[in-house]
């Protein structure tokens, strides 16, 4: 099971890898929850979790790759999607104190993802934020 920040990033860089060109750095990559605010999701407890999955998103120079996570394990299955940097688009940045959270869209969605990521994904996820131009605060 992988419980440490740095095992999860290991093994879902080693996925993620798979969708790489050669010579294809990753720039930063974030843990990530989808659907609406965590804190509800808990109040709703094992029913919560049926609204929520798991991704580890990853930032190269020319793409951005969702590798989708085990919920009990913690570790990669598979890669989600994948989709170039330049038609994704990010917004409703909020960089909160425990749960940040921003809206990923690419033209083909009907409605963007939000996406969740924990504090002590903070300096990843500024990473990820830069990548994109966004200003982190």
């Amino acid at each position: 099971m992988a419980v440490r920040k740095e095992t999860i990033k290991q093994q879902a860089n080693e996925m993620a890898a798979q969708a790489l060109q050669p010579g294809e750095p990753i720039i930063s990559g974030v843990y990530a929850i989808t659907g609406p605010s965590p804190w509800l999701m808990n109040q709703l407890g094992l029913l919560g979790q049926f609204f929520i999955d798991y991704y580890y998103v990853a930032v190269t120079p020319q793409q951005i790759i969702f590798v989708k996570m085990n919920r009990i394990s913690n570790r990669p299955k598979e890669i989600a999607f994948t989709a170039p940097l330049q038609s994704v688009r990010i917004s409703n940045y909020n960089r909160a104190a425990l749960w940040s959270s921003f809206h990923y869209q690419t033209p083909a969605a009907q409605k963007p993802l939000r996406l969740n990521v924990h504090r002590i994904w903070r300096q990843e996820l500024d990473a990820l934020m830069g990548a994109f131009g966004v200003p982190v605060a």
